[in-house]
């Protein structure tokens, strides 16, 4: 939070001065403003293909008990790219930064999409089966996708494994073969975005007071 409130209070670029980089930080709401949409729109049609810009904005709705005050944590302005002012950011502002900004220009593009894809491989005697997804269009995930959770797997719950496109009777070389005996393992420990996921779900706090 002391990263954020130095980037809502302003940054020294050069010439420019002292600029806030992002908006008020200790809300939860989910509302942008319309000048801001419209900002964020005009970026991802002049910098991405127009296949990842939606026909019309995309509006979120706020949870109940949202504290609205406040819109959403943005960047202030389109004009500041992260890469653009990384000189004047030191390593902790501009991880923070380029995350505000990656979420927020991906919340305005079209979804990625998948094909939920069943592998069948003969192997001899064997049937070797693989279930996962193989992207078709990376949508959003081209600017922001999530770290997994831990689940104690290391695979993406929604979507199993992102696995390669193949075509039938394509001959597959073996490059290792594991034996594993598993067992049932206890709830892994939280993680941070699993614990304010548990806490949101309780109606705990907000961000800012977890």
């Amino acid at each position: 939070m002391s990263v954020a409130q130095r980037l809502y209070e302003g940054v020294e670029l050069g010439k420019e001065g002292s600029v806030g980089l992002i908006t008020y930080m200790r809300t939860d709401s989910v509302r942008i403003a319309d000048e801001a949409i419209g900002e964020v729109r005009n970026y991802i049609k002049t910098n991405y293909d127009g296949t990842y810009l939606p026909g019309k904005a995309r509006i979120f709705n706020n949870k109940e008990g949202a504290q609205d005050a406040h819109e959403a944590v943005r960047p202030t302005s389109m004009a500041y790219k992260p890469k653009e002012i990384k000189a004047f950011l030191t390593p902790d502002q501009f991880r923070l930064y380029q995350l505000i900004w990656n979420r927020f220009v991906a919340c305005q593009m079209n979804p990625a999409v998948f094909d939920q894809t069943t592998i069948d491989v003969s192997c001899g005697i064997y049937l070797l089966r693989a279930q996962g997804a193989i992207m078709k269009f990376p949508g959003f995930t081209a600017v922001y996708t999530e770290g997994k959770e831990e689940s104690g797997n290391g695979e993406d719950k929604e979507l199993g494994k992102i696995l390669p496109d193949l075509s039938p009777g394509e001959a597959l070389n073996l490059i290792s073969l594991t034996s594993e005996q598993k067992f049932t393992q206890p709830p892994p420990r939280f993680s941070e975005a699993s614990l304010v996921r548990e806490l949101e779900e309780k109606g705990i706090g907000r961000p800012s007071t977890y």
